[in-house]
């Protein structure tokens, strides 16, 4: 009787052990599943223990704790765990998985923690490139066969903007951006931040500013304002170093340019408005018209109103008057201009009123919808306004911005208002000749620099040209 009990007893283990059971694959051990369903997984499960897995070094004791820590390389389930150490899904046994980012696991020597030391076609580090990128700006350093000229720099690179005159160079190719001068003229003629020198014997600089054109948009007759213009002579010592900005022209539609400036230090001996930037409506500009840029001056130009929409249609979704940005004078900011309209979204009114501009700064647009909230141009640079399709244009730059027209979004928009032009008391001598519309100061003479952007519309460019500075001596 009491061998009939144990040979029962043994084809109940020989059933146990059969097909699926935990053990019979030694990977099943450490899967994580109870595979023959009696309760207990891996090294709980009494056909594991046969496996060195799941036996301690120290004591000889049966390890039960699961032998996996998914995206961790060290058992730290079991303090008393010794030997496993391992990941099955480290598959080239580098102490990285996919998920620690090694982008090539069947390779031990390609890993987050390898060193990619030089351009040879592999990502030994995993970082995304091909070499050594220590500043992290995404160009490898060239002593590695790379293009990155100070890899210890990340504002110095090839896709870096160069700076004229500092004695570095940012875009790393392989000299420093100089002003050309030429007797007794130097010409600042790109858009950014310079530095001046004052020669040997030089007392008394007369200089010529043009602030930047403002960008055109999508409405009939909604052109850029041009920028404004200053000529003004003042002392100045052999040897000292002058900042010059000059102003970036607006790069997207409807924005407004950015103003031309001469610093001494900190403090700003004279400085062009720029032009505000032109409106866009809804239908790719053959609804409505209106909408231009002011010009930028001592007093800066109104931005034009919506003016009408085509014979025949009708929009009570936007209305005149929808107001442009009132300009800039020496002694304050621009006021934005306000909608009028019905539009509105999900209950969310799209009615967008421009933003008064600021000291160095043309107003954007602020309102209940996203859309409408972006900011304008600050001091020498631009920024986009939110493009077309009922947005209005941006304030320009300048002593004090322009403001921001209003606008109903997606419908239609007003111009925004020049920035305004200024030189400080102590000059010897200053002379402003304000822009007018989308014609730049003093155009004779300007190069075409801050000329207001075109209408863009039918293939034309909408970009506002960049101002431009002129020494002489």
């Amino acid at each position: 009787m009491l061998w009939l009990l144990l040979a029962c007893a043994d084809d109940r283990l020989l059933v146990q052990k059969g097909q699926g059971a935990e053990g019979e694959d030694p990977a099943e051990c450490w899967d994580g599943i109870d595979n023959d369903e009696d309760g207990y997984i891996d090294c709980d499960d009494q056909d594991c223990l046969i496996y060195a897995q799941c036996i301690t070094e120290d004591t000889g004791n049966p390890d039960t704790d699961t032998p996996i820590d998914t995206g961790d390389t060290n058992d730290t389930q079991d303090t008393n765990d010794t030997q496993d150490t391992s990941d099955p899904n480290d598959q080239d046994g580098d102490g990285y998985t996919t998920n620690d980012g090694d982008c090539n696991d069947s390779d031990p020597q390609i890993n987050p923690g390898s060193v990619d030391s030089t351009v040879d076609g592999l990502d030994q580090n995993c970082d995304g490139i091909d070499g050594p990128d220590q500043d992290g700006d995404g160009f490898v350093d060239s002593n590695a066969g790379g293009t990155d000229c100070n890899d210890l720099d990340a504002s110095i690179n090839p896709n870096a903007t160069e700076v004229p005159d500092d004695g570095i160079d940012q875009d790393c190719d392989g000299v420093d951006q100089t002003t050309p001068v030429t007797g007794n003229i130097a010409e600042f003629n790109n858009d950014g931040e310079h530095t001046f020198t004052v020669p040997s014997g030089v007392y008394t600089i007369t200089a010529s500013l043009w602030g930047a054109g403002g960008a055109g948009g999508e409405q009939l007759m909604a052109t850029g304002g041009g920028g404004g213009y200053v000529e003004t002579m003042f002392s100045v010592t052999p040897g000292e170093t002058l900042d010059v900005y000059v102003g970036k022209g607006g790069r997207y539609t409807g924005s407004g340019g950015g103003a031309s400036a001469i610093m001494r230090s900190s403090t700003m001996i004279a400085i062009a408005g720029a032009g505000g930037g032109g409106a866009s409506d809804g239908n790719s500009g053959n609804s409505w018209a209106g909408g231009a840029g002011g010009a930028g001056g001592a007093v800066g130009e109104n931005g034009m109103d919506l003016m009408y929409h085509q014979a025949g249609l009708s929009y009570s979704y936007c209305e005149v008057p929808t107001t442009g940005g009132t300009g800039a004078t020496q002694f304050g900011p621009g006021i934005g201009g306000t909608p009028t309209g019905t539009a509105e979204y999900q209950g969310i009114s799209h009615l967008c009123y421009g933003a008064n501009g600021a000291s160095l700064e043309g107003g954007g647009a602020t309102g209940a919808a996203s859309q409408c909230n972006f900011v304008g141009p600050y001091f020498w640079d631009v920024n986009s306004p939110g493009g077309a399709n009922g947005h209005p244009g941006s304030g320009g730059a300048g002593y004090f911005g322009g403001g921001g027209g209003g606008s109903v979004y997606t419908y239609c928009g007003a111009g925004g208002g020049g920035g305004s032009s200024w030189a400080m008391s102590t000059v010897i001598s200053v002379q402003y000749i304000d822009g007018s519309g989308q014609t730049q100061g003093n155009a004779v003479e300007s190069n075409g620099a801050g000329r207001g952007g075109d209408r863009d519309f039918g293939g034309a460019s909408d970009n506002g040209a960049d101002g431009r500075i002129v020494f002489e001596w």
